[in-house]
């Protein structure tokens, strides 16, 4: 029996690509920053955190509360293991967890991938140092479907987001950001 994954073939020949030829890839839609204004974040008015009420299953069906991040710069990485430009973010995304965490930094890794099977041999090859969850409806509702992986959304430390990064973005450019959010508020 074949899986398919939850994204257009297309999109899918794309990332495949990626594992071929990452430095033309960003991601499989091309890479991107944009700032996100809270009408697009769902937020009403900056005091209520709706990340913190979400919860995910990590691969092993355990329960990731996101509520236990709340208060703290978060980074949702949507990401599949099928995925080349996905694999090529995720070193940066362990080494800024690394340097920031004890400053109030988390990244959360989201994955779109059919199998948590699939996830947990993933990490076996490619060590992901920061929680990891499987894609569900209410991180879709929140956050949409993402057009490409990988996604990264940045939430500040009240639960607005503030930046949306699409494809292989910069890790210089995703370290300033969550910089300045450590910074301020």
């Amino acid at each position: 029996m074949s899986r398919r994954p939850p994204f257009p073939s297309h999109l899918l020949a794309a990332c495949v690509l990626g594992l071929i030829l990452p430095p033309v890839l960003t991601s499989c839609t091309g890479g991107s920053e944009r700032e996100t204004t809270p009408a697009l974040a769902g937020v009403r008015d900056g005091r209520d955190d709706p990340y913190a009420k979400l919860s995910l299953q990590d691969p092993q069906g355990r329960t990731i509360r996101l509520s236990d991040f709340e208060g703290k710069v978060r980074i949702f990485d949507v990401w599949a293991s099928w995925c080349g430009p996905c694999r090529m973010i995720i070193p940066h995304l362990n080494r800024l967890y690394g340097r920031y965490r004890g400053e109030g930094l988390v990244v959360i890794g989201i994955s779109v991938d059919s199998s948590p099977a699939d996830v947990v041999a993933f990490t076996k090859t490619i060590p992901l140092n920061y929680p990891v969850g499987m894609m569900n409806p209410e991180i879709v509702r929140l956050l949409g479907a993402p057009d490409a992986v990988p996604t990264s959304y940045l939430v500040d430390r009240t639960g607005r987001l503030r930046r949306t990064f699409v494809g292989f973005v910069a890790p210089e450019t995703i370290e300033r950001e969550v910089r300045k959010y450590l910074e301020g508020p």
